[in-house]
């Protein structure tokens, strides 16, 4: 009989809270986004899902940068502003040759498509609008209205009502969470661990356990949304917004 387990692949720790994640559609790269806590200033990292740093962090020109996209190897860039959400800057970066490939501030980005960024001028409120080849930095008009999203991977679990017979020793603090994993089941949950809580993973056939992994401890509180899938990997953010560690299924 095929022993199915649980295991941890990479641990990653960040020196500030983490903001944003975000995976290429394409590649097997996540880009995270931290912000130094005295001046707010981004910092981005790179690395695959081994865990291997693929570029070191990089500081943001100022604290309006904010990560929008990772998307075939390249970061994509945008400005926001404090009185509004989004201002004028964009910037493309090569990661493997840190080359910037597009940057601008006059346009204003609106969304992330295949290959492409969808902006517009920050002079024109409506109306005509371009697309940014991300590989080459060139745009033109964007007279094709049919964009297409790059193609998303990630799951997230969702809340399952009913507790299966082979957890019912588990004494469960809120919410179950159930995603699938080819013909498995993964089972998310928080546990009692005297005052504070233990975040568990459980994988599962249709009625037996199959391994037990305690993800995290003594929390003092429950996690809103304890992970996202790709494939047969699952991506942890730790408690304190410090680190990232995945597991295979």
């Amino acid at each position: 009989m095929t022993k199915y387990t649980i295991n941890k692949i990479f641990e990653r720790s960040f020196p500030a809270n983490i903001w944003k994640i975000e995976i290429d559609p394409v590649q097997s790269l996540v880009a995270v986004e931290t912000r130094d806590l005295d001046s707010t200033v981004a910092s981005f990292s790179v690395f695959d899902f081994t865990g291997k740093v693929v570029k070191a962090p990089c500081t943001a020109e100022a604290k309006e940068w904010t990560l929008d996209a990772i998307q075939d190897g390249f970061l994509i860039l945008k400005r926001i502003g404090e009185h509004r959400p989004i201002q004028e800057g964009i910037q493309i970066i090569e990661i493997a040759t840190e080359q910037v490939v597009f940057s601008s501030y006059e346009f204003i980005l609106l969304d992330v498509f295949e290959d492409v960024v969808h902006a517009r001028h920050r002079s024109i409120s409506s109306g005509e609008t371009i697309l940014i080849d991300i590989r080459t930095g060139k745009y033109a008009p964007a007279t094709d209205p049919n964009f297409r999203f790059a193609s998303n991977k990630i799951q997230y679990p969702l809340t399952y009502p009913n507790k299966p017979e082979f957890l019912s020793n588990e004494a469960i603090e809120g919410p179950l969470w159930l995603s699938k994993c080819c013909q498995h089941y993964i089972w998310c949950y928080h546990v009692k661990n005297e005052d504070n809580l233990n975040l568990i993973l459980t994988l599962s056939d249709l009625n037996h356990k199959l391994d037990r992994q305690v993800i995290m401890e003594n929390m003092d509180k429950l996690i809103p949304q304890p992970y996202f899938q790709i494939d047969k990997q699952l991506f942890f953010m730790s408690f304190n917004k410090r680190d990232i560690i995945s597991y295979l299924v």
